[in-house]
């Protein structure tokens, strides 16, 4: 083993503060070049969970609280503020998800831009990173001037490389962005602290970014331990110099682990969507081993995406890899890599530090450690591939030398070429995130056998008009591949319940029911099945049931409230809307159940209050005020009455139930 080497703090080589700047500019004119179409795309996939239905995003004092159930913000509070900020800057609610409505596409802009705002600045801090590294202790002598222009090379091809669309486009994977950025910015304190005559000024900021990570996503695991090969490799020359040097450094690094473990553990596993004992969407048990059989075949996907990003996939389904056979020649191929990687790190200490980049940024993810909802996802190679664009430029560089000037001029041309064509790849990409509907149906084009694929593709068929069949044949080709998919029969059964097939749709959300017991929008949906055909008591049991398991499914009790005053329980229906209420005062729907409950059975002040309570809030209700109006009149307050009927009709003229209202209490009828 070689003895170790105490490397001086001073930089053999200063970087060119004007190639800084031109570098910077080239990098933020590439990235608005291939980002800039991606401005206007709505909310896809987990969106909804992440921003749209997040609550806790509403309000400054719950930001840093994310919801615990599993989804992208879980566990992840940096992340969840950061949508806080977008939330307030817009000061409205965000549209739902695919909204494709002018104001709903300003809203979405906001987040659009904030994402590629942070990948922007991961793209120059990685750049700067980069050329600090070339200018160091160890390869300043090495690649001289060289080395400003292959920092830009390595931080351009990074930036526009069309793999890193699943972490910018895509908005909710906007914590591998975030955690990207503070893990860079944690080297590159690092890296200006080692050759610094002040170096507190520089590491005191590098342990803030590690803090920022650890609350941005679980990667950020690797960081502490990365440092210190990264200032073995490349400044003070072995580990024991580097820990004499920069101990307390490294002790404050290791203390962030513990707010990354009392996040961890306060998210569990998130929701049953990761850890052991776990089974996918369609109820198949993923193990360590299954897990890790289908993480040899995804990383090498991945590696030939970062080569030849021809066909990338929005989601690749939830699949595990049973039979090692089917993955051995992958498998050995990564245990060759590992092997190299481990080799570097004893004999060639820089390149063993981006092999050992690669896999220990993939590993919380991509080992053993199951992520059931994402057995493979894209988003995962967006700081991994730093390393593999750094191997392919240094290398470039380096047979481009042993070539003379000819072989330097072509390496240049053909880094220009790779950036422009690896741009436009990225702009033609940001086009498949346009909408939902185009997203899943270049999803299912490439992945066929892929059941969620199919199931959402149907989802996005839906929501468009008079495309319910196409959406229901989408789904049962889910279920074709997926017998077994719970969610898949749930929103089967919503199709058929909004084209009044009731009974199908009953059976549908049973089936859901049966296979997911936990699922509360199942047992909500045979609830409202059986009430649309007229079972109330045998809905009541379903809409407990709901609201039982998830609270938050606000629709459980109302409709609840609905089906036990139908049944003529009414003091039951009412307790249960005043404790919905009294939680949820803003719930309109569920205040005008209320209001009319309390108006049939003759309580007509306490619905005048609660009509009025609604349009406080909602002004432009106009079913709301007609029944003020009507209810006024029935409360013997008959000019009251004829005034609101008439405010109606002067804001709504061609509302004719207003009108014909308002003729029948001049005429003196109810």
């Amino acid at each position: 083993m070689p003895a170790p080497v105490s490397i001086s703090p001073a930089p053999l080589a200063t970087p060119s503060r004007l190639a800084a700047w031109a570098g910077a500019a080239i990098i933020a004119l590439a990235v608005l070049l291939a980002w800039g179409n991606s401005f206007r795309g709505p909310f896809v996939l987990d969106d909804a969970l992440a921003i749209t239905e997040n609550a806790s995003i509403r309000q400054w004092r719950t930001a840093f609280d994310p919801p615990n159930d599993g989804q992208t913000v879980t566990g992840r509070p940096l992340v969840n503020l950061s949508f806080a900020l977008n939330h307030a800057l817009a000061g409205k609610e965000p549209p739902a998800k695919d909204a494709t409505s002018r104001e709903g596409n300003d809203q979405v802009f906001g987040y659009h831009v904030l994402n590629l705002a942070i990948h922007l600045g991961a793209a120059l801090v990685l750049f700067g990173l980069v050329r600090r590294v070339l200018a160091g202790p160890v390869l300043g002598e090495k690649f001289g001037a060289a080395g400003d222009w292959l920092a830009l090379a390595v931080a351009l091809l990074w930036a526009v490389h069309p793999l890193q669309t699943g972490a910018v486009t895509y908005i909710a994977q906007r914590a591998e962005s975030l955690c990207a950025l503070f893990y860079l910015l944690t080297l590159w304190c690092l890296a200006r602290g080692a050759v610094s005559a002040r170096p507190g000024w520089w590491l005191v900021p590098g342990v803030a970014a590690c803090l920022g990570g650890m609350a941005s996503k679980e990667v950020m695991a690797s960081a502490p331990l990365m440092a210190l090969l990264f200032d073995r490799a490349f400044f003070a020359g072995s580990f024991r110099e580097a820990l004499r040097r920069r101990w307390v450094f490294y002790v404050s690094l290791a203390a962030t682990w513990g707010l990354l473990a009392g996040l961890a553990w306060h998210a569990g596993n998130r929701g049953g969507s990761a850890g052991f004992g776990l089974s996918d969407a369609a109820g198949v048990p993923v193990t360590p081993w299954t897990y890790l059989l289908r993480q040899c075949d995804a990383i090498v996907h991945y590696l030939r995406l970062s080569v030849w990003p021809d066909r990338l996939v929005s989601d690749y389904g939830f699949d595990v890899i049973g039979d090692p056979a089917k993955v051995r020649p992958q498998g050995l191929l990564l245990l060759a890599l590992l092997g190299a990687t481990l080799w570097a790190l004893w004999r060639r200490p820089a390149w063993g530090f981006l092999g050992a980049w690669f896999f220990a940024i993939l590993a919380p993810s991509s080992s053993f450690i199951p992520v059931i909802t994402e057995t493979a996802a894209e988003h995962r190679m967006y700081l991994p591939l730093a390393a593999v664009v750094t191997v392919a430029v240094i290398g470039a560089y380096a047979l481009a030398r042993r070539l003379g000037p000819a072989g330097l001029a072509t390496a240049v041309c053909a880094g220009l070429g790779a950036a422009s064509l690896l741009g436009a790849a990225t702009h033609r990409r940001n086009t498949d995130y346009a909408s939902s509907l185009a997203l899943w149906r270049d999803a299912v084009a490439k992945r066929p056998q892929n059941a969620r694929a199919h199931e959402e593709l149907a989802q996005a068929l839906a929501k468009e008009p008079g495309r319910a069949e196409e959406a229901l044949a989408e789904y049962r080709e889910a279920l074709r591949l997926e017998p077994n998919f719970p969610n898949a029969y749930n929103n089967y059964a919503t199709v058929l319940a909004d084209l009044g097939r009731h009974a199908e749709a009953a059976d549908a959300y049973a089936k859901a029911v049966q296979l997911k017991p936990q699922l509360a929008e199942a047992w909500l949906g045979v609830g409202n099945a059986l009430a649309n055909l007229g079972r109330l008591a045998d809905a009541v049991p379903y809409f407990k049931k709901a609201a039982e398991l998830k609270p938050s499914v606000l629709a459980a009790s109302h409709n609840l409230g609905k089906a036990l005053d139908g049944l003529g329980r009414t003091a039951e229906a009412v307790e249960v809307l005043q404790n919905l209420l009294r939680e949820h005062p803003d719930y309109l729907e569920a205040r005008f159940t209320f209001a009319n409950l309390l108006v049939s059975h003759g309580r007509l002040d306490e619905g005048i209050t609660h009509y009025r309570m609604i349009l406080q809030l909602k002004p432009d209700d106009q079913l709301t005020a007609v029944n003020l109006g009507v209810t006024l009149f029935l409360a013997g307050r008959k000019d009251e009455a004829i005034a609101q009927l008439e405010a109606v009709l002067r804001a709504a003229p061609g509302n004719t139930d207003a009108r014909d209202k308002l003729a029948a209490i001049r005429a003196g009828t109810p």
